[in-house]
């Protein structure tokens, strides 16, 4: 029998029932949208962390450190084994300098090198107050995209009094049209420890007391806004300083922090610097060299693939959460198909008897079977969509409320499209294996006699 003429038998054959069939279509279909949304929002998180990776250039950024990085991926804080005191002692250690960072600046393929200055802070204008967080760069990051302002200019000099901010945050601080805070004085608050009360902190803190800490203002210009369309997380909460301005401020940095916590405060020099390298090729050979002068270096390109492979994960997981809905509906295709057998018995036994092919029957009941996946796989595909695109409009809108720039939660890709669909039809087939074989197995007597 001609496959054309299968299919349209095997059509026919569906149509006698049809809210049986459009019952397990509709099985099949919300089975297909779930594993479709469940992939897009996990290919969305993946893409819009990588855009801005990229947009900020951390691909082309080194970290450098005088001890081994304490936490090296995210599963290190709670599972990774600290070196003992005698271990740490023997560690060769190399303080991260001016001179060091200048001798690494030096060298073919780097754009900057600097000190690590990243502090929480708050900054505050028309009687608001948000949070951020404060980082340094030097002045040759004014060569960088990612660094050209979408309004105003960079720093003038690499002592201006002036910060770098996004739209995102100037509407936080209840700019309607955030060009318009260009050019306005703003407040940035830092904390620094104060000796004097480091003394009283002790049971202080326990019974309920404040931290040690003193809080200093300083007022600065809005130099300039940087885009934060392809900067959706840190952009929210992202101030940008001159480095020998941050230098002049007294605070507590998030690094620096945490090496006093974890290695002690006998350090010499820099908690920490950045190398930008001009071109991504430069890595291998600038770590090297960083490497052979005593210096520890973190490739954040090499954190990002730890960062990567935690996505394949979380992927593969939801892909899994969605396939059981899936698998779901291949059960309710396979009982379709076997009630359908039951009910065409005396059918079978005269198709059969008149010299119908036994794999011809079979054939019919499989792409019955495979119908059923496709047509409820295309409905899944289009519902899946439409369920995902209106989340994704409430989401931008919610996001446009607060001030924030839209994020990409949900991305299909035709290849994701293709795969779900070819996954439907695929365990469609599968469904109707076994009935198709119950049906190949009725003896054309019995089949008669029990009509």
């Amino acid at each position: 029998m001609r496959f054309s003429d299968l299919l349209r038998l095997a059509w026919d054959n569906l149509r006698r029932n049809t809210s049986r069939t459009l019952l397990t279509g509709v099985g099949v279909a919300i089975g297909v949208a779930a594993l479709l949304a469940l992939l897009a929002y996990g290919t969305g998180l993946q893409q819009t962390v990588e855009r801005e990776f990229d947009t900020l250039e951390l691909y082309n950024t080194l970290r450098i450190t005088s001890q081994p990085n304490p936490i090296e991926g995210f599963s290190d804080l709670a599972f990774r084994e600290q070196p003992t005191e005698a271990e740490a002692d023997t560690l060769p250690e190399t303080p991260i300098t001016d001179s060091l960072l200048a001798t690494i600046e030096a060298l073919d393929g780097v754009l900057a090198a600097y000190p690590e200055i990243t502090f929480p802070t708050q900054v505050g204008t028309n009687d608001r107050l948000v949070v951020a967080s404060a980082e340094a760069i030097p002045m040759a990051f004014g060569n960088l995209q990612a660094y050209q302002p979408m309004a105003g200019s960079f720093f003038t000099t690499a002592q201006d009094s002036a910060l770098l901010l996004s739209p995102s945050m100037a509407t936080r601080l209840g700019y309607d049209e955030p060009e318009a805070i260009v050019g306005e004085t703003v407040t940035l608050t830092t904390a620094t420890l104060d000796a004097q009360r480091m003394v009283q902190a002790g049971a202080a803190l326990f019974a309920g007391g404040t931290l040690p800490l003193r809080e200093e203002q300083h007022p600065l210009r809005v130099a300039g806004l940087l885009e934060d369309q392809e900067q959706a997380f840190t952009g929210f909460t992202r101030v940008v300083l001159p480095l020998e301005l941050a230098q002049q401020l007294e605070q507590i940095t998030f690094f620096s922090t945490l090496d006093l916590l974890l290695r002690g405060g006998d350090m010499e020099g820099y908690a920490a610097g950045r190398v930008q390298l001009r071109q991504p090729d430069a890595l291998p050979e600038v770590r090297d060299r960083i490497e052979a002068m005593g210096a520890y270096v973190t490739s954040f390109r090499d954190q990002f693939a730890q960062l990567d492979r935690l996505f394949v994960i979380v992927d593969l997981a939801l892909g899994i959460i969605g396939f059981i809905a899936l698998l779901v509906a291949t059960i309710g295709i396979a009982n379709t198909m076997l009630m359908n057998v039951m009910e065409r018995t005396r059918e079978i036994g005269v198709m059969k008897a008149v010299g119908g092919d036994e794999r011809d029957l079979q054939r019919l009941f499989v792409v019955e079977s495979a119908l059923v996946g496709v047509l409820g796989g295309l409905a899944g595909l289009f519902f899946g969509w439409l369920v995902t695109a209106g989340l994704q409009l409430g989401i931008d809108q919610y996001l446009r409320d607060i001030g924030v720039p839209p994020i990409e939660v949900f991305v299909i890709t035709p290849v994701m499209v293709a795969g779900v669909l070819g996954v439907a039809l695929a365990v469609s087939l599968l469904a109707g294996v076994v009935p198709a074989r119950r049906a190949a197995r009725i003896e054309p007597m019995e089949a008669l006699r029990s009509g």
